[in-house]
């Protein structure tokens, strides 16, 4: 899943030329998999308290092998979106479907196990820019049908799972405050990372940066994201969740405001990329043990994610578009305190 999603970006000007469409057009397509994710999402919050896990499973691995098939042999720009919006459906029901199963399942070490699942998600997202670079200009069909290929082929081992997610009858089917405030600190994460990753490039080409040292360095706070999670396996089970959260928010402001310095601005979307890591994984974590009974609450997280991509860096480029480029590092501080203030909310309500 990250290295399809991670070729969208590096894809764009391919897209716009072979669909002859602008390039700003071309730049719906990670809206659109956003959107269709959102909606893989709430249907996935029904199906996985309902059914065995396994049958999300199953359904979202055929839904994005049929989109990638899809998007390989479109004639046009709408049947592109089309096979765009249904992987994104897909890969929404896979992405908390998974996430939910390792948070509830039984262990002292499901922590670290989120954050090796999320890192390799994340080190296919390091990997999807090379392909595109190497074998997009003359194999565009061929990298969504081996996409394709991969997860129908996944299907059958995905009906081999056990075990379904935990679900309290008496439990709220509404969020209650606590899950409302964890909602609200993970739009701020997502908001953060999102926008780091989509715009760092830009303001550090503005710094003087060529565009190729920009890109290597966004290259970088991915390959950050995804030693920070395979580090973060290493960290003792009797660490509390809420002491590895906070800690990564703190760090990540700091280096955030490190990086409005033009010559360390690389080297701090780095240490930022390494501070955000364990965020995401150990925050389900702390969520799923604070409230064990229900998989309910920890399901609200996953929408949370997709309207944190979707606003957050549509919003950061309001503000650059007002200020310029150089306020990138200050509005995605300014973000990481907010982030870093609701999840000490967390810890004070909770302790």
């Amino acid at each position: 899943m990250g290295l399809v999603v991670s070729m969208y970006g590096p894809l764009l000007a391919l897209l716009a030329h072979r669909f002859g469409v602008s390039l700003p057009a071309a730049g719906a397509t990670i809206s659109v998999h956003f959107g269709g994710g959102l909606a893989g999402v709430l249907v996935a919050m029904i199906t996985l308290t309902r059914r065995r896990a396994r049958d999300t499973f199953a359904g979202g691995l055929a839904v994005g092998g049929l989109g990638c098939a899809v998007v390989a042999f479109a004639p046009s720009w709408p049947l592109f979106l089309a096979g765009i919006a249904v992987i994104g459906f897909g890969y929404g029901t896979l992405i908390i479907g998974l996430n939910q199963l390792v948070a509830y399942s039984a262990g002292r070490r499901r922590t670290a196990l989120l954050n090796g699942l999320n890192g390799a998600y994340s080190g296919g997202a390091v990997i999807g820019p090379i392909l595109v670079a190497a074998f997009a200009g003359a194999h565009f069909s061929l990298l969504f049908v081996l996409a394709a290929v991969a997860s129908v082929a996944l299907v059958a081992p995905a009906l081999g799972v056990s075990g379904r997610l935990p679900v309290d009858a008496g439990a709220p089917r509404r969020p209650g405050l606590l899950v409302g405030i964890f909602i609200v600190a993970f739009v701020f994460y997502v908001a953060i990372e999102v926008g780091a990753a989509g715009w760092m490039a830009s303001h550090l080409e503005s710094t003087g940066l060529s565009p190729t040292a920009a890109a290597t360095a966004t290259s970088g706070f991915f390959l950050a994201l995804v030693s920070g999670r395979l580090l973060s396996t290493l960290i003792p089970a009797s660490v509390p969740e809420w002491a590895v959260v906070l800690g990564g928010c703190g760090v990540a402001t700091v280096s955030l405001i490190v990086a409005s310095i033009s010559p360390i601005a690389p080297i701090a979307y780095f240490v930022t990329g390494l501070a955000l890591a364990p965020i995401f994984p150990t925050g389900i974590a702390w969520l799923a043990r604070l409230r064990p009974g229900d998989s309910r609450a920890t399901s609200w997280l996953f929408p949370a994610a997709s309207i944190g991509g979707t606003l957050g860096p549509a919003a950061i480029g309001v503000v650059i578009g007002q200020f310029g480029l150089s306020w990138t590092p200050a509005v995605l501080a300014v973000i990481a305190v907010l982030m870093t203030a609701t999840f000490f909310w967390v810890r004070r309500s909770t302790a």
